[in-house]
């Protein structure tokens, strides 16, 4: 009896994906980023088990020419937020950001947050936000799909790949979630969802905070997210990245020039499927 009830519980739990869209105002060109979100879409659609929703949030309705059932588009409804507007600002953001980059992300902290509390009412079990050029493994769903309990907190990625656009290689990170956003997979039911007329960055960059994200949530919940060894991430290097990541791989340093003859990849038609890796302009798997 106890192993049927197991099983049961193995083949319902529930992946959401939250993809957060920023504002057509602030895109420096919208319909590449359309692009780039259309391969991102697919990717997470590609997904081997089909325990999994999509929630792209969104001020104005991306155009991407891609369609599933697993795809909520989710309008959201508060306005922009100012550096003024930020309540912490001074108390705790300013020390980490600066007033440009901490709208950015306060605006994309809170359109995740808007997303898990969607998912949340989809009873989704475990909450993954990406971020809108990432590509994810399509063996995530299956892995989360296997849990045998529900009380454990959820996971950090820690493999990954650093793909700069057009490359043929990819450099291999161990500590991946180091530099991206589109690492944890977090229990719904730990997750907090804030009241959104406030406007306190604390309340929502729990999945921006990438390094700290296991140490809070062992800090504040007392639970520990355990690792998800596989790569399961490729973060996009493009021109219109919001970090430095494009400067800090391309500078011509004897350790940026070590660590690709190191960690470089040759990429795979098998990496190119798993993951969804293919030109923006023609679609298809390059050979």
């Amino acid at each position: 009896m106890n192993i049927i009830f197991l099983r049961e519980i193995q083949i319902n739990k529930m992946l959401g994906f939250v993809v957060p869209i920023k504002p057509k105002p602030l895109s420096k060109d919208w319909g590449y980023e359309n692009l780039l979100l259309e391969r991102t879409i697919r990717s997470i659609c590609s997904q081997q088990n089909d325990k999994f929703k999509v929630f792209i949030v969104h001020n104005e309705k991306p155009q991407i020419n891609f369609s599933h059932p697993n795809i909520e588009y989710v309008h959201y409804p508060y306005p922009a937020v100012t550096i003024n507007d930020i309540e912490d600002f001074h108390s705790y953001v300013k020390q980490y950001y600066n007033e440009i980059y901490a709208e950015r992300m306060m605006d994309k902290g809170k359109k995740i947050f808007y997303g898990c509390k969607k998912a949340i009412e989809f009873h989704c079990d475990f909450i993954m936000a990406v971020d809108s050029d990432d590509l994810v493994s399509n063996l995530l769903a299956g892995f989360v799909n296997q849990v045998s309990h529900s009380e454990i907190a959820g996971w950090r990625i820690k493999n990954g790949y650093i793909y700069e656009e057009g490359s043929r290689l990819a450099i291999k990170s161990k500590q991946i979630f180091g530099i991206n956003g589109s690492t944890h997979i977090i229990r719904a039911s730990i997750i907090e969802i804030p009241d959104f007329n406030r406007n306190i960055f604390w309340n929502y960059n729990l999945f921006e905070a990438h390094g700290y994200t296991l140490a809070r949530i062992k800090e504040y919940y007392g639970l520990d997210l355990d690792y998800i060894d596989f790569p399961a991430v490729i973060y996009i290097v493009h021109k219109n990245n919001y970090s430095n990541i494009k400067k800090i791989i391309s500078g011509i340093t004897l350790k940026n020039i070590l660590k690709k003859i190191l960690r470089t990849k040759i990429i795979t038609y098998k990496m190119r499927s798993e993951f969804g890796l293919i030109k923006l302009s023609s679609k298809k798997y390059e050979a």
